[in-house]
């Protein structure tokens, strides 16, 4: 059976993400969820569609619901990321206020703890292991959940980035999940792998969709949910931080950049590190190619070390 999953499911999450992204295009034309070039921050040159998230979030749903029952990751990686995905839709519409959208990702990281339970401690490859309390494990759980969510959410810059970058967090997590037992988790994230691949032909180079906030906000929450559920007794490991290396230090140096100049945490600006690589003069898909490789680079040398 697990073998079936292991060779079925991403190849119906593909197919199914491949056939459903074009109808989110339509949908977002037809909604007015369009990506309009600023001469600014954004690099896109022309209007792009931008729901194409709910093409592979319709794919994970699809075919990780029969897992709901017997896995409570797969449970709040569906709740919590309908919740997330719905917010996200508003906000590709409406463009909503940072402040509505910090308290959309607040309120689903919680309902993701309320049905997985806060970890109970945190280690780094057996170093040491630091014991949480109930508080404190929530706080540092919806803390990590903000974190990737918005990890995943700044990577999103270049075409095919976000979905490169967390194509190969979900692989290092299937493996991840695979070495410590925790099967349904791990075949949660390979659901999610091949959803994200059927995305990527429509979102790489000149991208005809984006996956906008209601993609990338449901990746990064996903992730930060299976790296529990893949890890032993559902302990949080630092070092599933390193399968999403260059978002995460990316993110962190953002934020503290952005709050020694004064300015909101979530304020856009061209200094993360697929701009500067532009600003080098790196082409387009090499700057993705890169980030992305050294993405893999890093996850790989922490799975032969895990």
């Amino acid at each position: 059976m697990v073998l079936q999953s292991i060779v079925l499911l991403p190849l119906l999450a593909f197919l199914l993400s491949f056939l459903l992204t074009p109808l989110t295009i339509t949908l977002s034309r037809t909604v007015g969820a369009i990506d309009t070039p600023d001469g600014k921050r954004k690099v896109n040159t022309h209007p792009i569609p931008r729901l194409g998230g709910l093409a592979f979030f319709i794919s994970f749903c699809t075919l990780a619901l029969p897992l709901v029952k017997e896995d409570r990751y797969a449970a709040a990686s569906l709740i919590s990321g309908a919740i997330l995905c719905a917010g996200g839709v508003a906000d590709d519409v409406y463009n909503l206020p940072p402040k509505m959208k910090l308290l959309i990702q607040s309120a689903a990281s919680l309902v993701a703890i309320t049905v997985i339970g806060a970890p109970e401690s945190f280690s780094f490859f057996g170093i040491f292991k630091i014991a949480l309390s109930g508080v404190t494990g929530v706080l540092f759980a919806v803390f990590k959940m903000l974190f990737t969510v918005n990890a995943v959410n700044f990577s999103d810059g270049l075409d095919g980035l976000a979905a490169g970058l967390s194509s190969v967090a979900f692989a290092s997590l299937f493996i991840y999940g695979l070495k410590n037992g925790s099967i349904y988790p791990a075949v949660c994230a390979l659901i999610l792998l091949g959803a994200v691949i059927g995305f990527l032909p429509y979102n790489r180079y000149r991208a005809k969709t984006f996956m906008g906030d209601s993609g990338s906000q449901f990746l990064g929450l996903s992730i930060a949910i299976l790296a529990l559920g893949c890890a032993k007794d559902g302990a949080y490991t630092l070092e599933t931080t390193l399968f999403l290396i260059i978002p995460a230090l990316d993110t962190a140096v953002s934020v503290i950049r952005r709050i020694l100049k004064g300015k909101s945490p979530f304020s856009a600006d061209k200094g993360h590190l697929h701009h500067i690589l532009l600003s080098k003069g790196a082409s387009h898909p090499f700057a993705v190619k890169l980030l992305v490789s050294a993405s893999a680079a890093a996850a790989f040398v922490t799975l032969l070390f895990v």
